[in-house]
């Protein structure tokens, strides 16, 4: 079992810290959309964030001879940080609801409210992969950047790493777009963080038997009754630590994938995009990398590989789920990549 503060799951920072129910709440998060399942997750040093060192160069090096000496030289580093922002949620259940279950069944009552605490769980989760991929502080300041602006410019920093999908002679689609990422998960290139020394990182709290208000469609009170709330307050951000270990390939135009086995085929071949990808990412092995597309993109790759080739599939010994894999790296579908995405110019 990892310590606490090294990197790993969120499902591991539950176990770790032996905290009951909350096991269960960071379960229904976790499988709220694949990324959650993939990320690592690391406490922070701040206790509002992380703050980490980037080596931006190396130490002169060079061969000396005998008698003569060399000097001393050092490499140089920047210092950077991400802050985490705070996302919550707030369920309210009515009380006679919850009586409604057995008194005598042990824990009944508390797992009917989770149950109902479910839906709000699993959609922080899927809000937070929204922001992953689309995020833009510049918008809303209480968010955060996600990749999608981070690799959304070819002469930018990290434009070498972003991958152009338009077909020659064509000017593309504007807003008829999707992408591939492939992502290498961990603790030296892309991580999750939550704030140092913070509750699994998901923090409820159970408020108990309160009076909640009725409102209408208008916003106007229209009575109160007595009920249960629970507030779940997640406090996370993301760390880039090496731009190099995630490569976008966008500006796939959906309208031309129908086209894919027909005579008139002018689709983007996808296993040839993802075949570059895996060249371009800077090292494969240093750590776990991942595949994520949408279900359009998904369906087509596979009619695609169909066509001349078979399908890869293993079955996870850990999950025992089946999984379909390029190169050995598996391919997960996020439902939080669309299809409208914006032309990458």
């Amino acid at each position: 079992m990892p310590t606490l503060g090294s990197v790993m799951t969120l499902r591991d920072l539950a176990l770790n810290s032996q905290l009951g129910n909350d096991e269960l709440i960071v379960e229904y998060l976790s499988k709220s959309t694949p990324l959650l399942e993939d990320m690592l997750f690391k406490n922070g040093n701040q206790i509002d964030g992380h703050s980490f060192q980037v080596r931006s160069g190396l130490p002169a090096v060079g061969f000396r001879s005998i008698n003569q000496g060399v000097l001393p030289t050092r490499g140089s580093v920047s210092t950077q940080r991400v802050t985490c922002s705070m996302l919550e949620a707030v369920s309210e259940i009515d009380k006679k609801l919850i009586d409604l279950e057995d008194p005598d069944k042990r824990g009944a009552r508390e797992l009917a409210r989770l149950e109902e605490s479910k839906g709000f769980i699993m959609a922080m989760g899927q809000r937070f992969a929204r922001e992953l991929w689309y995020g833009n502080a510049d918008f809303d300041p209480k968010g955060f950047d996600g990749l999608t602006k981070a690799y959304s410019d070819f002469n930018g920093p990290n434009g070498e790493y972003i991958i152009d999908c338009t077909e020659p002679m064509d000017s593309g689609s504007d807003y008829d777009n999707a992408s591939i990422w492939l992502i290498i998960h961990g603790s030296e290139s892309f991580f999750g963080v939550v704030p140092k020394n913070s509750k699994v990182g998901l923090q409820h709290e159970d408020s108990g038997i309160v009076d909640l208000t009725q409102y209408d469609d208008e916003g106007k009170a229209r009575g109160t009754f007595r009920g249960y709330r629970d507030r779940y307050q997640w406090d996370v951000g993301l760390c880039v630590k090496d731009p190099r270990q995630i490569v976008r390939a966008c500006n796939i135009d959906v309208r031309k994938l129908p086209t894919t086995a027909t005579s008139s085929n002018i689709a983007s071949q996808l296993v040839y995009i993802m075949n570059t990808m895996t060249n371009r990412v800077q090292n494969l092995n240093a750590g776990r990398p991942v595949f994520y597309m949408n279900r359009t993109l998904k369906e087509y790759w596979e009619k695609q590989l169909l066509t001349n080739r078979y399908i890869e599939k293993n079955i996870d010994q850990a999950t025992g789920k089946i999984t379909i894999t390029y190169k050995g790296i598996p391919i997960h579908v996020d439902d939080m990549l669309l299809d409208t995405e914006e032309r990458v110019g």
